[in-house]
């Protein structure tokens, strides 16, 4: 009996803990949104901020980025076309080869690489000016924390994943062309059209908006993960390490609510 109230007991603290920490994320969206509405936040210098975290979350990775893309597009697609073939399917390769990468895996992928590069580096961060209250010293000097070191982290992230995930698309679109007819231009008249087909404006708003959620959880998420650890040095590994588990599960979850949505 005691071991099923204890049961009971540690099921509701996890509930309540997962209740608050969903809480504590949408309050600080909401935050981020009334400023970022706010006309008097865009000054010169919180744009410049705002250019460098987009530089250093895409641009400074882009050779390493399309790279990783060329050699998992690469395989992907040898692989759909392989088994086309087997099962005689060949008509469908390129439909299923759109459907598969550009629409699933790689706006998916990007987000990983992203949430590990960056998401990371953004709650040790957070943490480390929270334990050693540089966020407090920031306050106390009359710059807003929110406004030049969160709100910039946030537009970065979405601007970032949602622009790689799109190069991403295009270069996967551009090696499938090559890998189903080669250098001739016989085929792209086909290949147009089975984009336009698949790439209606309900499919291209979704994609879109499934992309700028995945830039708000690897960004979003750790800041708030940052700003819940407790003053001691010894806690900032396990604040990332939850953060990121956080991190992980929501980019799951956007995933496959909205492969619900487009298949179900």
């Amino acid at each position: 009996m005691n071991f099923l109230v204890a049961s009971i007991e540690s099921l509701g603290a996890k509930v309540t803990g997962w209740f608050i920490v969903g809480y504590d994320i949408f309050a600080f969206l909401t935050q981020s949104l009334l400023l970022l509405l706010d006309r008097s936040t865009w000054n010169r210098a919180t744009f410049d901020v705002v250019v460098k975290q987009v530089y250093f979350t895409a641009v400074q990775i882009l050779p390493v980025f399309l790279g990783y893309v060329l050699v998992i597009s690469w395989l992907i697609i040898t692989i759909i076309l392989t088994t086309a073939r087997d099962f005689g399917l060949t008509g469908f390769a390129s439909e299923m080869t759109i459907r598969v990468l550009v629409l699933e895996l790689l706006p998916f992928l990007t987000a990983l690489f992203i949430a590990l590069r960056s998401g990371s580096a953004i709650n040790t961060e957070v943490a480390l000016m929270r334990v050693n209250n540089e966020l407090d010293a920031l306050e106390h000097c009359k710059v807003p924390p929110m406004q030049f070191e969160f709100l910039p982290r946030l537009i970065g992230g979405v601007v970032s994943v949602v622009t790689l995930a799109g190069l991403a698309g295009l270069l996967a679109l551009l090696l499938s062309y090559l890998s189903i007819y080669g250098l001739s231009m016989a085929g792209f008249e086909a290949f147009t059209q089975i984009i336009a087909k698949i790439f209606n404006l309900n499919i291209l708003f979704g994609l879109i908006a499934k992309c700028a959620l995945f830039g708000l959880a690897v960004t979003l998420i750790p800041i708030t993960a940052g700003l819940e650890t407790p003053k001691k040095l010894f806690m900032v590994p396990v604040s990332v390490l939850r953060g990121m588990m956080r991190v992980f599960f929501a980019i799951v979850a956007i995933e496959v609510v909205s492969l619900a949505l487009k298949y179900i």
